[in-house]
């Protein structure tokens, strides 16, 4: 019962953070959603589409250590309605671009005022839930964020040919731009409870140790999130399927990564964080190796969905390891470092992918994200500690 009540009273600000992330993560959803489109109005390759993406996912992750610095001396809310503005102009103008110059430009806009929503908004949760439920706090939080991605593709497809590809850009950034104005109504800048961190009881040299592997494995779990979000639909497209029907078994790929995000942070409450994130990593690799081989369409969009649980369910048993790992006061930063360093790497795999597309064709990506999956469980076996789980229920 405490337990409940703990998210009961957080309800508001579990609600005000995933609006915001829901907000901010359709931007990069609305370029692969529409991509075969763009690809041929502006006589693309997978290369020059690929590196689109990555310049702007690399800006957006490269960018949070900074952001997260400055959101442990500000206020986070104020920080997080730049940011989400920002993201909405730049959404808007992407719409407006003749040429590929433009288009690259304008996506840059886009990545930079991404770069402000996730140390901000999950250093909040953390701090929130700081005493129980965090795991499952942020579980909530960044599941209900990721609906964007599945809304986003399964509109992206009927709207594209209703009304335009740019008119969704624009339809977005409105979106965008109002949840800006309604979050700060919502939630204020929490004072800083002066709670007892575990993380406060270890050397700054044994943070390090622990935080070293997180960054690996959250890089290499960012590289195949990027190429798998980045060039599904696409890939289905190839098998004659209409961008529509692509774009809805992407859609319903990325609900039932919702759905894993929010059971997630259960699992790494109750199993610990590296159980969390081993079960994931090792069940992406083998799906991912399965999709490289088959050819039958129906068995196909099967395998691509349930991989949707292991791509996003990875991801709050992350978050909960680098809060335990961290004192209050400091987490923005830290969220925003790790975020900085692990998700630029992994920013850069839709442009290596994409250059792989061209050379050995399309499936070869999922060869790719296989590979990188499964070195990630193999790494997390190894030099990630076996917590004991939480007792609070």
């Amino acid at each position: 019962m405490g337990a409940l009540k703990t998210l009961k009273d957080g309800s508001g600000a579990i609600f005000a953070i995933s609006l915001a992330h829901f907000a901010n993560d359709i931007p990069f959803t609305l370029l692969p959603a529409v991509l075969p489109l763009v690809i041929m109005e502006f006589n693309l390759n997978y290369a020059e589409s690929g590196a689109i993406m990555a310049v702007s996912a690399f800006l957006m992750t490269s960018l949070q250590a900074m952001t997260g610095y400055i959101a442990d001396r500000t206020n986070r809310i104020t920080l997080q309605f730049l940011g989400l503005t920002t993201l909405a102009i730049g959404t808007v103008l992407t719409s407006l671009s003749t040429n590929y110059s433009q288009l690259l430009a304008f996506q840059c806009l886009v990545g930079i005022g991404a770069s402000i929503y996730h140390p901000t908004g999950y250093s909040l949760l953390s701090d929130m839930f700081e005493s129980k439920n965090r795991g499952k706090a942020l579980g909530l939080g960044s599941a209900a964020g990721d609906m964007a991605l599945p809304l986003a593709f399964a509109s992206s497809g009927f709207l594209a040919f209703t009304l335009g590809w740019r008119n969704i850009f624009r339809l977005w950034g409105l979106v965008t731009a109002t949840v800006a104005i309604i979050t700060p109504l919502i939630i204020t800048e929490p004072r800083k409870k002066k709670i007892h961190s575990p993380a406060t009881n270890r050397s700054a040299k044994q943070i390090v140790t622990t935080l070293i592997p997180i960054i690996i494995v959250m890089s290499l779990a960012g590289a195949c999130y990027k190429i798998v979000s980045s060039f599904t639909t696409t890939y289905l497209t190839t098998f004659g399927l209409s961008i529509e029907s692509a774009n809805a078994i992407t859609a319903l790929m990325m609900t039932i990564g919702a759905v894993g995000a929010a059971l997630g942070g259960t699992l790494a409450d109750k199993l610990g964080e590296r159980n969390a994130i081993l079960l994931p990593t090792v069940m992406l690799g083998v799906l991912s190796a399965i999709t490289a081989y088959v050819s039958n369409v129906y068995i196909l969009s099967i395998i691509i969905c349930m991989s949707g649980f292991a791509l996003l369910g990875v991801w709050p048993p992350f978050y909960s390891l680098i809060a335990s790992s961290t004192r209050i006061g400091a987490r923005a930063f830290t969220y925003g470092l790790l975020f900085a360093i692990s998700w630029s790497i992994g920013s850069l795999f839709p442009y290596v992918s994409g250059v792989s597309a061209d050379i050995f064709g399309l499936q070869a990506i999922y060869i790719i994200v296989s590979f990188i999956s499964l070195i990630a469980a193999f790494i997390t076996y190894l030099t990630l500690k076996k917590r004991a789980p939480t007792t609070d229920v």
